[in-house]
Formats: C-alpha cells, sequence, structure tokens
C-alpha cells in the first residue's frame, strides 16, 4: 500500500473520530433535567444531582443529599444513499447504524456549615456510539466506532448573602475512543483499527441568585477539555503509535425557575457550546517525524429550551419540556459519516414521586431529533460518499434521590 493511500486512510479515521467528539455533546448524562429537556437544570436545585448542574446550588440544601441515576441511550440512525461513486458505490443504499448503551452517574451534596457545601458528581458531558455494520457504502471510512468520556467532578459553594451562592469545581475527565475500518480488498486497503485514550483536567464555575421568594437564576459554565488521544493504529499486524486531538468544547448554560402558582412551575433555559474552537483535527503520528491538520470549520451553536412543573398531588408531580439547538455544521462537505450532524430538537416527560420523606423517584423519557443531515464527502482517489441521514435518539431512565 503507498504512503499515500495511508495517509488518506489515516486521515478518514481522524476524521470520524473528532465529528465524534464535536458534533454531540449530550447534556442528558450529567444534568438530569431530561424530563424537561434541560429546562430550568441550573436553577431547580432540588436533589444531589446539582452537585453536576450548578454546584453553587447546593447551599440551598440542609442535609445531605446522594443520587443515582440509571439510564439507557438508544439511537436510531438511517442512512440513504443518493448515488456515491468511486469506492463507495459498492454496498446497501440503506443503512442501519444506530446502536444502544447503557449509563450511570452518581451524586452527592452536603453543606459544611451555614456558608459552605460540598458536593460530588460521577458522570459524563458526552460520548457516542455507531456501527454501519460491513456493507455501508462509506464503510471504507467508518464501520463502527464508540468514544466515551467520564467525569470525576468534586466542587465547593460558598452563600455570599441571602440571595448569592457561587460555586467552584474541578472536572477530572477521562476519554476512551475505539475505531473500526471494514477495509476493501477491492480497494486495496486493508482492515483498519485505532484507539486512544486520555486523562485530562478542566474546570466548573457556577451562580445562583435569588430573585423573590419562588424565582430564583442559575448559571453555569464548564471549560473546555482538549484530550490527546494517545494509542494505536492498527494495520494488519503494523501498529503506527498515534495521537489525536479531541476538545470537548466549553459550555454555558442560564437558567431560571419560577413558581406560577401552588401546582405550577415554569422553567427555561439558554445555552451556549464553543464548537467554533474546533477549526481543526490535528493528528500526529508519533513514530515518525510531522502530522496532519486537518480543516473543520465548526460553528459555535445556541439553544434554548422551556418546561414546566405540574403538582398533581402532595406526591405526585408531572414535567415536561421542549428544546432546540442551532447546528455546528450545515455544509454537505464538512459532514462525515460518525454521527449526523444538524439542528437538535427534544421533547422530555415524566414524574417524580416522593416514595418517602427521605426518598424520591424520577421517572423520565426524552425522544432527541437530530434531523435529516445530508452528506457529501468527496476525495480524488476514492470517490465521492453522498446520502442522507435520519437521526434519532431515545434517553429514559430513573434517578433516585436520599435525602439524609
Amino acid at each position: 500500500m503507498t504512503y499515500k493511500i495511508k495517509l488518506l486512510t489515516l486521515s478518514s479515521i481522524m476524521f470520524a473520530t473528532h465529528s465524534f467528539a464535536g458534533g454531540y455533546m449530550f447534556p442528558e448524562l450529567g444534568m438530569m433535567s431530561i424530563s424537561t429537556a434541560g429546562a430550568g437544570a441550573q436553577a431547580v436545585a432540588e436533589g444531589a444531582e446539582t452537585s453536576f448542574a450548578n454546584p453553587a446550588a447546593m447551599t440551598e440544601f440542609d442535609s445531605t443529599q446522594i443520587a443515582f441515576n440509571l439510564q439507557r441511550m438508544v439511537s436510531d440512525i438511517e442512512y440513504t444513499d443518493f448515488g456515491s461513486t468511486g469506492a463507495f458505490s459498492q454496498g446497501e443504499n440503506t443503512t442501519q447504524a444506530g446502536t444502544a448503551m447503557p449509563v450511570a452517574s452518581f451524586y452527592m451534596v452536603t453543606p459544611l456549615n451555614d456558608k459552605w457545601s460540598a458536593g460530588l458528581a460521577f458522570a459524563s458531558t458526552g460520548g457516542s456510539l455507531i456501527d454501519y455494520g460491513d456493507n455501508f457504502k462509506g464503510v471504507l471510512l467508518l464501520k463502527d466506532a464508540q468514544l466515551l468520556t467520564a467525569q470525576l467532578n468534586p466542587s465547593v459553594a460558598y452563600k455570599v448573602n441571602q440571595d448569592l451562592s457561587i460555586g467552584v469545581g474541578l472536572v477530572a475527565e477521562y476519554g476512551m475512543l475505539e475505531q473500526n475500518l471494514a477495509g476493501s480488498s477491492q480497494s486495496g486497503l486493508p482492515n483498519v483499527q485505532a484507539d486512544g485514550d486520555s486523562f485530562e483536567l478542566g474546570y466548573t464555575l457556577s451562580a445562583l441568585y435569588q430573585l423573590t421568594e419562588g424565582h430564583r437564576i442559575g448559571f453555569a459554565y464548564r471549560s473546555e477539555i482538549s484530550h490527546d488521544m494517545e494509542g494505536n493504529i492498527s494495520v494488519r499486524s503494523n501498529k503506527i503509535n498515534s495521537s489525536v486531538n479531541i476538545v470537548m468544547p466549553a459550555t454555558a448554560f442560564v437558567s431560571g425557575y419560577h413558581t406560577m402558582n401552588e401546582k405550577t412551575a415554569l422553567l427555561w433555559s439558554l445555552g451556549w457550546t464553543d464548537f467554533s474552537e474546533i477549526e481543526n483535527t490535528a493528528i500526529s503520528l508519533t513514530d515518525r517525524q510531522g502530522g496532519i491538520n486537518i480543516a473543520r470549520d465548526w460553528q459555535d451553536t445556541f439553544s434554548a429550551s422551556l418546561g414546566m412543573h405540574y403538582q398533581v398531588t402532595s406526591d405526585w408531580r408531572l414535567e415536561s419540556g421542549l428544546y432546540y439547538e442551532t447546528s455546528p455544521q450545515d455544509d454537505p462537505q464538512f459532514q462525515y459519516p460518525d454521527v449526523p450532524t444538524g439542528e437538535i430538537w427534544k421533547l422530555g416527560m415524566g414524574a417524580s414521586y416522593n416514595l418517602s420523606s427521605q426518598w424520591r423517584m424520577q421517572l423520565y423519557y426524552e425522544y432527541y431529533y437530530g434531523g435529516t443531515p445530508e452528506i457529501e464527502y468527496s476525495t480524488d482517489n476514492l470517490g465521492t460518499l453522498h446520502g442522507e441521514y435520519d437521526a434519532d435518539i431515545h434517553f429514559f431512565g430513573v434517578l433516585m434521590n436520599y435525602s439524609f
């Protein structure tokens, strides 16, 4: 295999890897306001999950809280080909690429005194799985892939006065990626596998402000975490040491919680994700000099959500919300077959139930629609992969909170 073809293969691997990390950040994996589609996440302050969503709000608790979450994420991704050419012309015209993934998280909040509170969260802000199988027309670029991240997030909060609290936290994040390309005897490309992992640090800043009784505003900022995923690219029996830079971009959210009457509360959130920081994919082949920088051209995204709590009885509460986020990339020539990237709509619903004076259970479901983004990825050597995606994801699970 010529060096030029090897380089093309390696470039394809890294394209898919980076789009995985940049195209989808999942607040659902950590913030736990899934039943309201994220609305009010930084202002609700009613359980230990607050240690992740907005550490400043931990000062609202006068006793220790712990919570654990069990969740399942199921993706439904369909690719329909529009007439791909060259090496991409072989394979099925329609491919199912969805997968399923279990998720778990843990949270704790404890007051230290009348001013200080501490918390700990073990959760995630992003990760994804996709599996096209062997008959995908773009199998030379990607057969299957997974990116998994996990954060340990200790934090402290300080009550400045009766109305204002602030918080700061440390983020220790582990990331792992694995990918497989099917290869093709027709094109002369062998099977290729790529893996890597990284451990990096970041931070959080947050605030909570009480406007009046039953009305509060919350803010949370999570810093960028830049991973250099060090691992190997395996071609037949040969292994090439590699490092791939994957950026988990900075995010900022502001939320409101407003009691309308004894039964109803209105929740909202506005969000920003710093996707424009991802201009290039940096690939280093550590066994040889040099590397590759590939243009990405991401744009920042902005989101808005609106939700409601409705207290049916003293123990039962119904919850729902709607969410919209702009797309980081709308040009089909910058799309890649890892996870489709487009505008996002979410519809959440669920219910909370007080099992006792100490136990609270929250059941939730969210429908996540990723639209129908088009891909038109071209290369002089292999041809053009041209098609359209129809992508949606389902989140459902249970959160249990215990108050000491």
